[in-house]
């Protein structure tokens, strides 16, 4: 019998070892793993979510779950181990891991930005300019932070509640000419930051003159009545009174004593110079700058009534302080209408005619339409000053 050598023992034992099979027990612990196709998108996206499980086993249900343990999506393998799922218009930032056989994956985090848009209404100086928006998904809540530019730096900022159907809305007051945009923008820590930008929309600075109706003329006599000239109920008809208003605005600015509106007219009442006083006592008086061709009603030392005057050519109003000693309602002898009276026969009364300059024979004319409100603001023994500023 032949001796068979110890090297070709050991091949066979080796060979029949490994033809003998092992337990799935004793293959190594079961693994899955987790990946996505897209880890950060704008909401209403999908994402695809794959992975494989060792050892690979067909026909296995593998469970997504989220932070919470909640499960929020189920696939199964192939023949090789391998998994896919899509997963729908995630609503919010999520860890998600894959769970099989009691084995879970690492972590695979889904971040997700709102679906955000925000529109500018119309820009008109003077008025309130409407911006809204809707933010998805609607669940979404919280606040939403809305700027307005204004010529491409941030001019004024709001904070807004979201409401439940993911709206929001928000007004601006337009103070200042120029070109406007609004910026929305969201964090709130459960999604990735949002932002919209509307379109451009700039202020319209028209022309206006007797004769002229529009918004815009009320939005004019609105700002006017604000810096306290006399103007009546604001309306959208540009008459006598307008132009009263708008020569006593120039007045006072030191422009050109015109009365008609242009694009530089809307920009010095943007930026006016507000009045002050040259007295401040007593608390309530009446001011006559013969330099400017105005009257001020002053309480507490403040301008609270600006119009539009006509004093005596040459020196034929006096300066100084007088008091009003009579008052006589209707007409004068002398067709002064509702004067009142200061420095004997001077008076503060309602005349057809008041230029732009110093016209008359000493009193202090007004317009005929304003001659009544002062008429019935004055009172016996009340202080009057007069000066050239």
């Amino acid at each position: 019998m032949k001796r068979v050598p110890g090297r070709l023992i050991q091949i066979v034992l080796i060979a029949l070892l490994m033809a003998i099979p092992v337990p799935a027990s004793a293959q190594g612990a079961p693994t899955v793993t987790l990946e996505a196709s897209d880890t950060h998108f704008t909401f209403g996206s999908p994402t695809k979510l794959s992975g494989t499980i060792t050892p690979a086993t067909d026909a296995q249900e593998i469970h997504i779950l989220d932070d919470d343990g909640a499960r929020v999506a189920t696939a199964q393998t192939n023949r090789s181990g391998e998994f896919s799922v899509k997963l729908e218009k995630p609503r919010s930032n999520m860890n998600l891991r894959a769970e099989w056989a009691g084995t879970l994956s690492d972590v695979v985090s889904i971040r997700v930005r709102p679906l955000l848009d925000v529109k500018l209404g119309r820009t008109r100086l003077f008025d309130d300019a409407g911006a809204w928006g809707r933010i998805s998904p609607s669940t979404v809540g919280g606040l939403v932070t809305v700027q307005l530019k204004r010529n491409g730096r941030v001019f004024k900022t709001h904070k807004e509640k979201i409401s439940p159907a993911g709206w929001f809305r928000t007004k601006f007051s337009v103070d200042k000419p120029g070109s406007f945009k609004v910026i929305a923008s969201h964090d709130d820590g459960d999604h990735m930051p949002a932002k919209s930008s509307s379109k451009s929309s700039s202020t319209p600075l028209p022309n206006l003159s007797s004769g002229s109706d529009s918004i815009y003329v009320k939005l004019l006599e609105q700002r006017l009545k604000k810096l306290h000239y006399k103007v009546p109920k604001p309306n959208q008809h540009f008459d006598f009174r307008t132009s009263d208003n708008i020569i006593a605005f120039n007045k006072v600015q030191g422009r050109s004593r015109v009365s008609y509106v242009t694009e530089s007219t809307w920009r010095a009442l943007a930026s006016p110079k507000i009045p002050k006083p040259k007295f401040s006592w007593p608390k309530y008086h009446i001011e006559v700058d013969q330099t400017k061709q105005v009257l001020y009603r002053v309480k507490k030392n403040k301008v609270i009534s600006i119009m539009h005057v006509s004093t005596g050519a040459g020196s034929a109003t006096r300066n100084g302080t007088f008091n009003f000693d009579s008052k006589l309602a209707g007409y004068s002898r002398k067709r002064l209408y509702h004067p009142s009276f200061f420095d004997g026969a001077r008076a503060i009364h309602g005349w057809p005619e008041v230029p732009t300059y110093n016209a008359s024979h000493g009193c202090v004319r007004v317009p005929m339409w304003q001659a009544t409100w002062i008429f019935s603001k004055v009172e016996i023994g009340q202080l009057i000053r007069i000066y050239h500023s």
